[in-house]
C-alpha cells in the first residue's frame, strides 16, 4: 500500500469518526488546536464585523497565541474557581465593552454551562466559539463537548486525551456555517508528512508513568510538559503522519475515557476529605472527561505541588499567570489593567493530578497518600 493510499484511508477513518461523534455541518483538519482556534476567530470576525473577542483570563497560553494569529482585540473575562466556568457578570462586562465573539474553554475536561452561553450569544448577536481542546470524552446535557458551539475547536496534541502527537480540527455547527470550510482551507499551507507527531506520541507514551515525569526536562526539543507563550505560526493542515496516528487512537478512545473516569472517581474520594484541598465542582448537567483532576489547594499544598517529589507523582501546578500579564500579548488586551480575582486565585491555588489510563496501582496509592497528608511514598 502506498503512503498516499494509507493517508487516504486514515483520513476516511477519522472523517467517519468526526461525523459519528460530533455531526458537524463542516470541518477542517489543522496542524494544531491553536491553528483551529485562530481560524475560528478569523471566521467569527468576518461574520460579526468585529475583531473584539471575549477571552477567559485564565487558561492555556495558546489562547493568547490564537488571538495574536487572528489579530483580535481581546477583552478578558474572569472565571469562577469553584467550577472553572465563566464568571457571568464579568463576561457581561466584556460584551458590554464590544466583544462579539465569546470563547468558552472546557479546562481539564470540565464542561462549562454551554446552554447559558448560547443564550447569551443569541441575546448579544455574538458568535460562540467552543474550545474543546482539553475536553476529550466530556459531555454537557448528553452531547459531546466539541458539538456545542457555533464553531468548535479540537486538539490532538500532547496530553489531550485523544492524541496524534499534533493536529487539531475546526468544526462548524448550524446551517449558517455550512459550506464555510473552503474559505478556511484557502488560508492553510500544505500539511506534509511530518515525523515529529510520531516521535512526540511515542515519547509521551513511554513517559506517561508519573515516576518518569522528570525525564521530559532532559528532552526540551519535544516541548512536553511546557507552559510557554509562543508567537503565532502560519496555519497549516494536519500532517499525514498525525492523521495516521489519530486513526489508530480514536479506536482506543472509549477505553481510555473509562480509565480516566475510574481513576478520577477514586482520587476524588480522597480529595473530598483532604486537608487544604477543595474539589472543583462539575456541573450537574455534565460528565467531565477528566483530562486531569483539578483541585484548589491551600498555600502550603500549592507550594508543595511545585517540588520535585510531588511532580514525580504527577502532581502539577496550574497555568502560572493571568493571560493579561503575558509579555508580547498584553498590549492586545483592552482591559489589561482590570483585576481578575477568580483567575488570580486559580494561578495561586490550582493543582492538577493525572488520571490517564497508564497509571498503575502504585501510582494511584502515591497520589492518594499526597491527598491524605501531603506525603509522597
Amino acid at each position: 500500500m502506498t503512503d498516499r493510499r494509507a493517508h487516504e484511508d486514515a483520513l476516511a477513518e477519522i472523517d467517519d469518526w468526526m461525523r459519528r461523534t460530533y455531526d458537524p455541518a463542516s470541518w477542517v483538519w489543522t496542524d494544531s488546536g491553536t491553528t483551529a482556534l485562530t481560524l475560528a476567530l478569523r471566521l467569527a470576525a468576518i461574520e460579526t464585523g468585529s475583531r473584539r473577542v471575549a477571552l477567559p483570563a485564565y487558561g492555556c497560553f495558546d489562547l493568547a497565541t490564537a488571538c495574536d494569529g487572528a489579530e483580535s482585540e481581546v477583552v478578558l473575562y474572569d472565571l469562577d474557581p469553584a467550577t472553572l466556568g465563566p464568571d457571568l457578570a464579568s463576561l457581561d462586562r466584556a460584551l458590554e465593552a464590544g466583544a462579539r465573539t465569546i470563547v468558552a474553554v472546557h479546562l481539564y475536561g470540565m464542561p462549562v454551562d454551554m446552554r447559558r452561553l448560547r443564550e447569551l450569544a443569541r441575546k448579544t448577536n455574538s458568535v460562540l466559539v467552543e474550545d474543546a481542546a482539553q475536553a476529550a470524552g466530556a459531555t454537557f446535557e448528553g452531547r459531546p463537548c466539541g458539538s456545542l458551539g457555533e464553531l468548535s475547536v479540537l486538539s490532538f496534541g500532547r496530553g489531550k486525551g485523544l492524541t496524534s502527537g499534533g493536529g487539531g480540527a475546526l468544526l462548524a455547527h448550524g446551517e449558517r456555517w455550512r459550506g464555510e470550510h473552503p474559505r478556511l482551507d484557502d488560508r492553510q499551507g500544505p500539511g506534509g508528512g511530518g515525523a515529529m507527531p510520531l516521535l512526540k506520541s511515542a515519547v509521551q507514551c513511554l513517559l506517561a508513568r508519573p515516576s518518569l515525569y522528570r525525564l521530559p526536562a532532559a528532552l526540551p526539543f519535544l516541548g512536553l510538559g511546557e507552559t510557554v507563550y509562543h508567537p503565532p505560526r502560519p496555519a497549516r493542515a494536519m500532517t499525514r503522519s498525525a492523521a495516521g496516528v489519530l486513526a489508530g487512537t480514536v479506536r482506543l478512545a472509549g477505553a481510555e475515557l473509562e480509565r480516566r473516569r475510574a481513576n478520577a472517581a477514586r482520587l476524588l474520594q480522597f480529595a473530598s476529605g483532604a486537608e487544604q484541598i477543595a474539589v472543583v465542582r462539575a456541573l450537574a448537567e455534565s460528565e467531565p472527561g477528566w483530562l486531569r483532576l483539578p483541585l484548589l489547594a491551600g498555600a502550603g499544598r500549592r507550594a508543595a505541588s511545585s517540588n520535585g517529589s510531588a511532580s514525580r507523582r504527577g502532581v502539577m501546578p496550574g497555568y502560572p499567570a493571568v493571560l493579561g500579564t503575558l509579555r508580547g500579548f498584553k498590549a492586545r488586551v483592552v482591559n489589561r489593567e482590570e483585576r481578575f480575582p477568580g483567575a488570580t486565585a486559580l494561578v495561586e491555588r490550582l493543582v492538577t493530578l493525572p488520571t490517564h489510563g497508564m497509571l498503575v496501582e502504585e501510582d494511584l496509592e502515591r497520589l492518594e497518600a499526597w491527598l491524605r497528608d501531603g506525603a509522597t511514598i
